[in-house]
């Protein structure tokens, strides 16, 4: 008589390990990071993402490269990019999705999908209005 095996993971949602890769433009001024630093510690202390890594295009380290390599190698399956961009130029329009497909390529066990630039809020056009208003009195 054969053995069933039973699976222990019925009923429960396999999930993938995921990271959240935070893509941001740099400045030679690290102080001018401070900023985005604070976000990202806000949104890691969230718990949602397996882990948190924040990738730079320029003036800074880590790299894109570098912080997509370091998901992989901690073992994400899904990596979520999204760009700390406020508009769409060639960065956010070309040259993020060509890092990630780059990315891709070395971690072909990785999925890579990139999110909407955090420019296309519309919480960032109440914060302008009330910005402005605080000027304005």
């Amino acid at each position: 008589m054969k053995q069933k095996l039973i699976s222990t993971n019925i009923g429960r949602k396999q999930t993938m390990k995921t990271a959240l890769l935070v893509m941001v433009h740099g400045s030679p001024r690290p102080v001018a990071n401070q900023s985005m630093f604070q976000v990202v510690e806000e949104v890691k202390a969230r718990g949602v993402f397996d882990m948190v890594e924040v990738g730079f295009m320029e003036c800074n380290a880590p790299t894109i490269d570098e912080a997509a390599d370091a998901c992989a190698a901690s073992g994400a399956e899904k990596v979520i990019a999204v760009p700390y961009f406020l508009h769409t130029g060639t960065h956010v329009a070309d040259d993020l999705p060509t890092l990630l497909d780059e990315a891709a390529a070395r971690h072909p066990h990785v999925q890579f999908q990139m999110g909407r630039y955090i420019g296309t809020s519309p919480k960032l056009t109440e914060i302008l209005a009330r910005r402005a208003e605080a000027v304005k009195s």
